[in-house]
C-alpha cells in the first residue's frame, strides 16, 4: 500500500485530486516533517527554496510551533517584472489560493548556528512576490498543519517580483501589499502582518532546517508568509498583486496538467 508521501507525490505528478487525506494524519510536528522528508526523498523535482507560514493558535496545542515550513521547487518559480503578467498553476479539484508575500533571496549561504532576524539583511535581498498555494487535497487547510506540512507545505508555486530598496526593509508597516481578484480588492496589508517581519520567518526557517540537517544556500528563495490573507481562486480567474511604491504584476489561474519526468526535473506536458 502506498505511503502518505507516495500518494501526495503521485497525485501532484498526475494532477489528480484526492478525496481525503491519504493515510493517517500526522499527530505531531515530528511526524509531519518525517512525511515531508520522505516526499523530498521520493520526488525528482529540484528545490529552489522554502515557504514559511504561521500556525494558527487553535492548532498550537497539537503542533507546538509558531510557524511551519514547506519546500518550493524550481519548476514552479517564476520571475515577474513590474507590470508583468504570468500564468500560475493550481490543482483542479483541490485547494487553490493566492497570497501576496514578501520574498527573500539569499545572496550567500546562511551562517551555521542561530541567526537573528537582524542578521538576514546581510546575506539576502527582499522582493515583492506571491505564493501560489495549492494541493490535490481540497480540505488541506481545514485539516491543519499536519496535513499542510505533509503535502509540500501546500505550495504550488512562487512569484518573485521587483526588489525592494534595502533602506526600506525593516520599516515593515510602510511596506504595503494588496491583492485584487477580478479587479476587486480582496485584501490589503503590510509586511508587519508577518509576525516579527519577513526576516523573522527566515530566521525561524534556518533554525528549523538545521534541526533536520539542512541549510539555506546562496540563490535559495524564501516565501515569508501571507500579508493580505489567503484568497481562494478559481481556474480561469485573473488577479493582481500590488506593492505600492515597489511594483505590481498580474496573474491568471491555470490548471496543472499531468507531468512527465525528465532527468531530475518535472516538466509540464
Amino acid at each position: 500500500m502506498p505511503s502518505t508521501a507516495e500518494e501526495f507525490v503521485a497525485a501532484r505528478r498526475e494532477a489528480r485530486a484526492l478525496a481525503g487525506f491519504p493515510g493517517e494524519l500526522p499527530a505531531s510536528l515530528s511526524a509531519a516533517y518525517a512525511v515531508q522528508e520522505e516526499v523530498l526523498r521520493l520526488t525528482p523535482r529540484r528545490l529552489a527554496g522554502w515557504k514559511v507560514a504561521g500556525i494558527a493558535p487553535g492548532f498550537r496545542e497539537r503542533y507546538d510551533a509558531p510557524r511551519l515550513v514547506g519546500p518550493v521547487f524550481t519548476d514552479a518559480v517564476q520571475e515577474v517584472p513590474d507590470g508583468g503578467s504570468v500564468d500560475v498553476f493550481v490543482y483542479a479539484g483541490g485547494f487553490k489560493a493566492i497570497e501576496a508575500e514578501f520574498v527573500v533571496r539569499l545572496t550567500a549561504d546562511a551562517p551555521e548556528g542561530p541567526v537573528s532576524a537582524a542578521d538576514i539583511a546581510g546575506f539576502a535581498t527582499l522582493h515583492a512576490g506571491s505564493e501560489i498555494a495549492s494541493s490535490p487535497l481540497a480540505s488541506i487547510n481545514d485539516l491543519g498543519p499536519g496535513a499542510v506540512i505533509a503535502d509540500h507545505g501546500n505550495n504550488a508555486g512562487a512569484l518573485i517580483g521587483p526588489a525592494i530598496p534595502p533602506g526600506t526593509a525593516g520599516d515593515w508597516e510602510r511596506l504595503v501589499s494588496r491583492t485584487l481578484i477580478g479587479g476587486v480588492l480582496a485584501g490589503e496589508g503590510n509586511a508587519a502582518r508577518v509576525a516579527g517581519g519577513p526576516y523573522e520567518s527566515v530566521a525561524f526557517l534556518i533554525a528549523q532546517l538545521a534541526s533536520r540537517g539542512r541549510s539555506l544556500k546562496a540563490g535559495d528563495i524564501v516565501l515569508t508568509g501571507m500579508t493580505t490573507g489567503v484568497h481562494d481562486v478559481r481556474i480561469g480567474e485573473e488577479a493582481r498583486i500590488e506593492f505600492p511604491g515597489v511594483g505590481g504584476f498580474d496573474l491568471r489561474v491555470v490548471a496543472w496538467e499531468p507531468q512527465t519526468i525528465a532527468g531530475d526535473q518535472s516538466v509540464l506536458v
